[in-house]
């Protein structure tokens, strides 16, 4: 739902309906699952209002994101946007980053999504370089993100 509200504004063509079909398959969340993604869920009851896919990819679209565990995806269903759980999915990602040693989380934001980027930049993420999501021949530009970890305190 999220992926279609924020890439298909304009109307849903044929080739994004088959990604989105892909992209959030039971099957392609097993293979995510089981390669080494970790999924951290929201939810009011049984309701579904966020979710964010963590891994440590095996390459970097940029070399200051290096050796930082990724959140591949941040999503918030439009209704439940404004209320906080974004800022706690990323909390509870930098708490993964911290106990796997990473040095900072890491993301791509699509460039047309100015409000995805502008919520980026007010929690300390920098704009650290360019990626771009491809399917079906056509490329939609993302800028990378990333924030370094708070060092943590010594007692």
């Amino acid at each position: 739902h999220v992926f279609v509200h924020t890439y298909c504004a304009g109307g849903l063509r044929p080739d994004q309906a088959r990604e989105a079909l892909h992209e959030y398959s039971v099957a392609e969340f097993e293979r995510r699952l089981a390669t080494g993604h970790g999924f951290t869920l929201a939810c009011r009851g049984e309701h579904l209002l966020g979710f964010a896919d963590t891994a440590m990819p095996p390459g970097a679209p940029v070399a200051a994101v290096a050796g930082c565990l990724e959140v591949a995806r941040l999503y918030v269903a439009p209704a439940a946007q404004g209320r906080g759980i974004g800022r706690m999915l990323l909390r509870h990602a930098e708490l993964l980053a911290a106990s796997a040693g990473c040095p900072g989380l890491w993301l791509a934001a699509w460039v047309e999504n100015a409000k995805a980027r502008g919520f980026y930049a007010a929690l300390g993420f920098v704009d650290v370089g360019r990626s771009a999501y491809v399917f079906e021949n056509r490329s939609y530009e993302n800028r990378v993100y990333f924030r370094r970890r708070a060092p943590r305190a010594r007692s």
